[in-house]
């Protein structure tokens, strides 16, 4: 019986502690089928960025242009499931919208503007490859979408202040921007990926 007492004990002092430590605000800390794991922050230096106007790019520069803003784009997916799935959690008396998370989701925003104003201006400002145009602007139009919910995110928290028990959703695509986001033309993207061998994970999250 002393035995049996002790090790109901000890297994109720290792569920307490796994409990602990799940609670832990850490973004590499949480269930994989809830949010992405080892989710990078983005900086400014880690967005699309070119100089170049009125030039005539090359084949390999051009696709490596393409998989740099979508390397981009996969990032901010990442943290815009890591920012819901962390706000979805968050009950009761929970604060919805902290000082913190206000900022990182601010930051987010302006990184992902950026990330699309670059990337449009480099591919309306250059001479382009023979066929490209219209499969860098079909990219350039389903991610400005898909990034919507997250662009207008400063007015959204301000609100948010009046009304509390309001929940802020940054990862679902509103009606409006249906017909940018949706299996055909993510189809469209992926054979012209595929066809020049670009890679990106982006177009499958």
């Amino acid at each position: 019986m002393k035995k049996f007492r002790i090790l109901l004990l000890l297994f109720a002092t290792l569920f307490m502690l796994a409990a602990c430590s799940n609670s832990e605000d850490d973004d590499n800390k949480h269930s994989q089928k809830n949010a992405p794991k080892n989710v990078q922050n983005i900086s400014e230096e880690d967005i699309f960025s070119s100089s170049k106007t009125g030039e005539k790019i090359s084949t390999a520069e051009m696709n490596k242009a393409i998989e740099k803003y979508l390397d981009v784009n996969s990032d901010i997916i990442d943290n815009k499931y890591l920012m819901q799935y962390k706000l979805d959690r968050q009950t009761g008396t929970d604060t919805k919208i902290t000082d913190k998370q206000a900022q990182r989701l601010s930051k987010l925003s302006q990184n992902a503007v950026k990330n699309d104003v670059r990337f449009k201006k480099f591919i309306e400002s250059n001479d382009l490859p023979e066929g490209y145009k219209p499969h860098a602007e079909r990219i350039l139009k389903y991610f400005t979408a898909l990034n919507s919910t997250i662009k207008n995110v400063d007015k959204d928290i301000e609100e948010l202040d009046y009304q509390p028990q309001n929940k802020l959703n940054v990862v679902d695509v509103s009606a409006k921007h249906a017909g940018d986001v949706n299996g055909k033309q993510q189809k469209k993207i992926k054979q012209f990926l595929e066809k020049h061998d670009i890679n990106s994970d982006a177009i499958d999250k």
